[in-house]
């Protein structure tokens, strides 16, 4: 089973997360950049689920850092975000996010939005 990581400030959101996708993937819940990095030095997910606004590191600063250690370089990331800004969206491409999820989400469809990243 595939592992992904939910970075978010919210709990509210891990847990719709989690209802989503506990069936299709085993999950790893994480509430800001720094545990996010904590637990990538412990095992590297399928992909990473990262909110832009979280109060320690924003998601675009996450991407940065990512982007500098190898072996955390190719992780996909998606940014599942309540940011529609084009400024924003655009950052994030540049950055090498793959995708974009607008919060709220429709739960029903979060495996398949996942699911077409993770096809090898």
């Amino acid at each position: 089973m595939k592992n992904i990581f939910v970075v978010d400030d919210s709990i509210t959101t891990l847990k719709l997360a989690e209802r989503a996708l506990k069936e299709h993937y085993q999950l790893t819940l994480l509430t800001s950049g720094k545990q996010l990095f904590m637990a990538l030095n412990r095992r590297i997910p399928d992909l990473i689920l990262l909110d832009i606004e979280m109060p320690d590191m924003n998601g675009l600063d996450v991407m940065k850092q990512l982007k500098t250690v190898s072996g955390w370089q190719s992780i996909p990331v998606i940014f599942l975000t309540s940011h529609t800004e084009q400024q924003v969206v655009t950052a994030g491409f540049e950055q090498g996010v793959l995708d974009y999820i607008i919060k709220p989400f429709d739960a029903a469809l979060l495996p398949e939005r996942i699911e077409k990243h993770l096809k090898d």
